[in-house]
């Protein structure tokens, strides 16, 4: 969307915003791992990840972008984006996107939960952001579920929105110093990296082989059960022969 609009400076703060805000964020959160035998979790890391170190390299490293923001015969300036005051800063970085954020999310849920309702409850296997969030959450019994069954369990999709939308709140605030300080945006980067490479390392020495001996114990045992109900006919014939 920049590419259409490269010299709008109210419109790259809102998509810098996006990225670096819960996007980039819920690779912490969430626990996204980098692991590339997976196809599902390498896309997902990307995906949360790229947008961030786009705007990062445009931002502090690009300098033939950073001249188109000064085309000739416009006065110049000390800074793009024209930072007036804090309030130009909070207005395009926080409260914009913020209601961006909003209006998409009552959106969703009017067409997610209310107009296709009927449709989910007859099909479990539909994937919501809700349904896949929350079933990564009950799997670890990690702190996410535990607060989202503050209310009960018939109020879990309430408690899910109301934790998003802090979430949503407290990671777009947070890109206002992000956007104001090279140092700061650096150590983000990086934490982002090092969260999916460690994230990534603990699936693949500590998860999967749980998931190995788990699956390799259910063999076994379907294995006993089946010898059991093979035996248990033979022991039966042998009891009903004549001696």
């Amino acid at each position: 969307m920049l590419l259409g609009f490269p010299t709008n400076e109210t419109f790259f703060m809102v998509c810098f915003s996006f990225a670096e805000g819960p996007l980039a964020w819920a690779l912490i959160v969430w626990r996204c791992s980098l692991v590339f035998s997976s196809v599902d979790k390498t896309v997902s890391v990307f995906i949360h990840l790229l947008p961030g170190l786009v705007f990062f390299t445009i931002w502090w490293w690009d300098p033939v972008f950073f001249g188109a923001m000064h085309p000739e015969g416009t006065p110049e300036r000390a800074s793009w984006p024209y930072v007036e005051n804090q309030s130009y800063l909070w207005k395009w970085l926080f409260f914009v996107p913020l209601a961006a954020y909003f209006f998409w999310q009552v959106l969703y849920y009017l067409i997610v939960e209310v107009l296709r309702r009927q449709r989910l409850l007859r099909d479990p296997e539909v994937m919501t952001s809700y349904r896949e969030l929350s079933k990564k959450a009950k799997k670890a019994n990690n702190m996410w579920w535990r607060l989202s069954g503050l209310l009960g369990d018939q109020n879990r999709l309430l408690m899910f929105i109301l934790l998003q939308a802090i979430f949503t709140v407290a990671t777009t605030a947070l890109t206002v110093p992000i956007f104001l300080s090279y140092k700061l945006h650096m150590v983000y980067q990086i934490l982002k990296v090092s969260a999916s490479v460690w994230n990534g390392g603990d699936f693949l020495l500590e998860v999967m082989p749980r998931q190995v001996i788990l699956k390799e114990k259910k063999k076994s045992e379907t294995r006993d059960v089946t010898e059991q109900q093979h035996e248990n006919p033979l022991q039966e014939n042998s009891m009903k022969t004549p001696q």
